[in-house]
């Protein structure tokens, strides 16, 4: 995987842009280069050139979220998803413009308020509804409330809906008369959104339950926190991975117990023996029953994904690790990778819980601290409800915390992992303690 700041990692970053540039680009300017917009009014021509804007976004949203490897590397499936759901904003505020300028062309207003339309519009009025569910579904899913596998399993229907919605509209009112290459163009964007979607609601998860892991452990390392180990069957080839990176898995244990796909950070350095490490908390209905998970269930796996890892920013060796709460999978997974390969490099970790029976890996930290080999590892607790006996630090990681443990910052790398509140506060310390932006790496994992 190519080091973040590289010059190979800035043009690997910039190609992608370029392409997904040319290619949302493509329909507006292969219709202007043809005369598509010769003697047209103002707002048919701005109606028109935000549907040919629109559509090539709406088919490539797909190829954004289909966890391609070759697309997510250099960018990190964080990003990407974060990406994925501005355009996907844009095409859904495109696509609503697309007929209310048409409407101020010679169309009028029933274009958008008649029911008693050629075919064609209606489809396209009924693609335009669903899209709007669909947005609204992605946008505020978790203010309404609405369980995130429910929103999951409607996001993945709506989307062929919309699909094929979008096509046969563009195409029965403009597209099959337009120039032989525009109708490639049309067909080939349709074409990917379609396999893109299907790589990863169909393809993907087959290959992952044909090559599932076997659960060997279940462990309780804290409070409502389980420690699940899986292996690679025998003969099947080992799942390769940076330190610091996550995947999804899903969990195959009958028993009525639900077989839901979540991400979960892999807690195991690469070189395990192959076996995979992870450690939920039982924060919701799903994860509630991970203890339930035996040895001999099977556990389907999407990955890695993500670029949150020290060894993609090597040249950094003093480094400041924040975690809260269960945050501390993907950091458990560096230290240890730095402790079994010997990595000369000094380390504090800052890390937050409410009670010391909340403290993840409580005990393995405490011996890293303590022995004499590398990293030169120093942990420092903070506790948000913490007894009357505690001898260590109170209340929450924030600035003056920083200030007072890490020290000089001036050569030193940031990796912040825990509840978006904690990250968001802590990475606003660290700006203001001037800390350049591109020394503070943290992963914002939200679907």
């Amino acid at each position: 995987m190519l080091k973040t700041g590289t010059a190979a990692h800035r043009r690997a970053m910039a190609w992608r842009l370029i392409l997904y540039g040319a290619l949302i680009l493509a329909p507006l300017s292969m219709t202007a280069a043809t005369g598509g917009f010769a003697d047209q009014g103002t707002w048919r021509v701005a109606g028109r050139a935000a549907a040919l804007i629109a559509f090539p976004m709406l088919m490539l949203q797909p190829v954004l979220s289909a966890r391609f490897h070759w697309i997510e590397r250099p960018v990190g499936l964080d990003r990407l998803l974060v990406f994925h759901r501005a355009t996907g904003t844009t095409a859904l505020f495109l696509a609503l413009m697309h007929p209310v300028f048409l409407s101020l062309s010679f169309w009028g207003w029933g274009l958008i308020t008649g029911m008693d339309l050629p075919w064609q519009l209606m489809v396209g009025k009924a693609a335009l509804l669903v899209l709007l569910v669909y947005a609204a579904g992605a946008l505020f899913h978790g203010l309404l409330r609405v369980p995130f596998q429910w929103w999951l399993r409607a996001h993945n229907a709506f989307a062929p809906v919309i699909l094929a919605g979008a096509f046969v509209h563009s195409w029965a009112m403009d597209i099959e008369a337009a120039p032989v290459l525009m109708r490639v163009l049309w067909l080939g964007l349709l074409s990917a959104g379609i396999f893109s979607y299907l790589h990863l609601t169909v393809f993907q998860r087959l290959r992952a339950r044909r090559r599932a892991l076997a659960v060997t452990d279940v462990t309780r390392i804290a409070d409502r926190v389980w420690g699940l180990r899986m292996e690679p069957r025998s003969g099947s080839a080992p799942f390769q991975h940076l330190p610091g990176q996550f995947m999804f898995v899903t969990l195959l244990r009958g028993r009525g117990l639900p077989a839901e796909e979540h991400p979960f950070t892999i807690a195991s350095p690469p070189d395990a023996g192959g076996a995979l490490e992870i450690a939920p908390k039982e924060l919701g209905d799903y994860t509630s029953t991970v203890g339930e998970t035996r040895p001999g269930d099977r556990a389907a796996v999407m990955g890695p994904y993500g670029r949150f890892s020290f060894l993609l920013r090597p040249e950094r060796k003093r480094l400041v690790m924040v975690a809260g709460g269960i945050g501390i999978t993907p950091i458990m997974s560096m230290l240890r990778y730095m402790r079994d390969r010997e990595e000369d490099r000094e380390v504090l970790l800052l890390y937050g819980n409410r009670t010391p029976s909340d403290i993840a890996f409580a005990e393995e930290l405490a011996g890293m601290a303590d022995g004499d080999g590398p990293p030169a590892l120093k942990v420092v607790h903070v506790l948000s409800a913490a007894p009357e006996d505690w001898q260590g630090e109170r209340g929450y990681i924030d600035g003056e915390l920083l200030r007072r443990h890490g020290g000089d910052t001036g050569d030193t790398g940031f990796y912040v992992c825990g509840p978006p509140v904690m990250m968001a506060k802590v990475i606003r310390a660290l700006r203001d303690m001037g800390v350049p932006a591109g020394r503070i790496h943290s992963e914002r994992f939200s679907l």
